[in-house]
């Protein structure tokens, strides 16, 4: 090979290097999107969480927290003495987990109400939905940013 032939195919490859970088750039932004948070939440996000919710395990009795927000509702027949406490319970946790995200968190089959939330879903925007069962109840999770 003679010099003239290296130096163009060199000059070829590294032109097809920066095209190559330029068309994945490219397809990296128009296919994560753009967004004014930044972020968009996947419904796994809150499917993650429901399901955490009824596998961890906290105080000293060892059940669930889904378990525990199952069994207050139903010791209280479903009150708004045991609304209110199952919501301490479910507040606690998702605060300490979900850190700054806004969320509202339900009960659709008995009781179709909302037991927690720490914002306004009328100003959510992308949000996340997740749905579990536990005994008779249907929990609902909302999240967004």
């Amino acid at each position: 090979m003679d010099d003239k032939g290296f130096i163009f195919t060199v000059d070829a490859v590294l032109a097809l290097i920066i095209v190559l970088i330029l068309i994945g750039s490219l397809a990296y932004l128009s296919e994560s999107g753009f967004t004014s948070s930044g972020q968009i939440r996947s419904s796994q996000d809150a499917q993650d969480t429901l399901e955490t919710m009824a596998a961890y395990k906290n105080g000293p009795e060892g059940v669930t927290v889904l378990q525990n927000i199952s069994n207050t509702l139903t010791v209280y027949n479903c009150s708004s003495t045991g609304i209110g406490e199952a919501g301490q319970v479910a507040g606690a946790y998702l605060n300490r987990t979900l850190g700054s995200a806004k969320y509202n968190f339900t009960e659709e089959n008995q009781l179709n109400t909302t037991i927690v939330a720490n914002a306004n879903m009328e100003d959510a925007n992308n949000t996340a939905v997740g749905v579990r069962s536990y005994d008779d109840y249907v929990f609902k999770l909302y999240i967004w940013d």
